[in-house]
């Protein structure tokens, strides 16, 4: 009689082995108790006189004289003029036979098409400067004889450009470029804009957010029980704080297959508001009977999660 009794518990205490080896307990808890530490502040946007400060010393005093008259300004030096961009104004550039002149217009855009009332006195070679992926266009004009002149129009990407060109020995430009008011002062109003609104005061993350960070574990309610798939993003658990519903999701979860949450609601379900807080799907409500739907059709994965407790 010995023997039998022995033998009993023996195999009561291997199928006892065999079941607690079966259920893998979920992993503890574990609760952030300290804010992350902010990000580190991006640098501020430049403003639009910091914009300004960037540019030329002559588009600098162009600025300023357009502010106290009203009028664009066109500087010369004995081999460089500098025009302020208008379709409707027609810079006069002087050059000399067999020599160049270098007209640099916008970096960034693209020169289309070149128009030339004499194109057989005068040469016209498209060029280009500095980064190849955003490369400054030029034309390199030489005339072939003195004493001739012609119109030149240019047409971009951005622009329609209208010149008179003239030969004459001696009183050549070399480089003929153009600054553009209208787009630099869009330029400044847009950095200015978007400086004050770097300075605005940003939204704080909500008190749901806030609440996590401090959780009292002794007031939580682990009453909810998860079944459904082994997928990739099934719940470890979920609990309650009396008002929102916490659900714990694993870290194999991706952004990619984040399920959706539906709550029960008479006779069938409905889209809850809910937000995704690390690891963690923060209910607004409590719910007696939720489901996680990932997929559709006969590829879609249900897990239910359902309230076990007493009445709340």
């Amino acid at each position: 009689m010995k023997c039998i009794v022995t033998v009993g518990c023996v195999f009561v205490a291997l199928t006892l082995a065999g079941c607690s080896a079966q259920q893998t307990p979920p992993p503890p808890l574990t609760l952030v108790t300290k804010a992350t530490p902010p990000p580190e502040p991006e640098p501020a946007p430049p403003t639009g006189a910091q914009l300004l400060a960037q540019q030329p010393e002559e588009v600098q005093a162009a600025v300023k004289q357009h502010q106290q008259d009203g009028t664009w300004q066109t500087y010369k030096t004995p081999s460089h003029e500098l025009y302020p961009y208008d379709e409707g104004l027609e810079p006069v550039v002087d050059c000399a036979p067999l020599r160049t002149t270098d007209i640099q217009l916008e970096p960034g855009e693209t020169i289309t098409d070149v128009a030339s009332g004499d194109s057989e006195r005068w040469l016209v070679t498209p060029a280009s400067s500095g980064d190849p992926r955003n490369p400054t266009p030029h034309l390199a004009i030489k005339p072939t004889a003195a004493g001739i002149n012609t119109n030149l129009t240019i047409y971009t990407t951005k622009h329609i450009y209208h010149l008179m060109l003239r030969s004459r020995a001696g009183r050549e430009m070399q480089e003929v470029a153009f600054y553009y008011p209208e787009e630099l002062e869009q330029a400044m109003r847009d950095a200015d804009h978007a400086a004050e609104k770097a300075h605005e005061p940003q939204s704080q993350p909500d008190g749901v957010v806030a609440s996590l960070a401090s959780l009292d574990p002794g007031v939580l309610n682990f009453s909810y029980a998860v079944s459904g798939p082994k997928v990739p993003w099934k719940p470890i658990r979920a609990f309650d704080d009396g008002t929102h519903v916490f659900i714990q999701m694993p870290a194999t979860t991706k952004s990619s297959e984040a399920p959706a949450l539906m709550v029960a609601a008479g006779d069938g379900s409905e889209m809850v508001n809910y937000r995704v807080r690390g690891d963690y799907y923060v209910v607004d409500k409590l719910f007696d009977q939720a489901v996680l739907v990932s997929g559709v059709g006969r590829e879609q994965d249900r897990v239910s999660i359902r309230y076990t407790g007493g009445a709340r």
